[in-house]
């Protein structure tokens, strides 16, 4: 197993609580397991975590295989994928106490993001899921059916 990758929290000792938040959970998430380590190793590419209760309050996280690099980045926006949510539910993801797939379909998180932004986004997600021991389905039994609605709707669009 090659070496877990390096989380950095830029700007510590001015950072939110959000971004201190976050850049606990994922460096307690990669040192607890192998299997975290190697999928955020795997991701390239950054995500954006927003409060709800506050615009200016926005968090980008920066996976580079070896380095994870989180910000705040405030009110500012960019093309990357989103997760927004109320701190209660974001603390529930870190905590443990929800997974941020169900936090999803239930919109207490919200997403956005670009059609070929699914993949990565569903992998961040996953990466966030605390494992709880108990055995789990594939993360594809829940990919593949949205990715076939979402072409289903495509394909519906276009033609109409």
């Amino acid at each position: 197993m090659s070496e877990r990758p390096r989380v950095e929290l830029l700007d510590a000792d001015s950072a939110s609580g959000l971004a201190d938040l976050l850049h606990q959970f994922l460096e307690q998430t990669i040192e607890a397991s192998d299997e975290k380590a190697e999928a955020a190793r795997a991701l390239r590419g950054k995500v954006v975590v927003r409060a709800a209760e506050d615009e200016d309050i926005a968090v980008k996280i920066l996976f580079e295989g070896q380095r994870i690099e989180l910000r705040d980045v405030g009110a500012q926006r960019d093309s990357s994928p989103g997760i927004q949510g109320d701190f209660l539910s974001v603390a529930h993801v870190t905590s443990g106490e929800e997974s941020p797939l169900a936090l999803v379909l239930s919109r207490r998180l919200r997403v956005s993001f670009g059609l070929l932004q699914i993949p990565f986004l569903v992998r961040v997600l996953l990466l966030m899921r605390v494992d709880d021991g108990r055995a789990r389905r594939s993360p594809w039994l829940v990919v593949a059916p949205l990715l076939l609605l979402v072409l289903a709707l495509l394909l519906y669009f276009m033609t109409r």
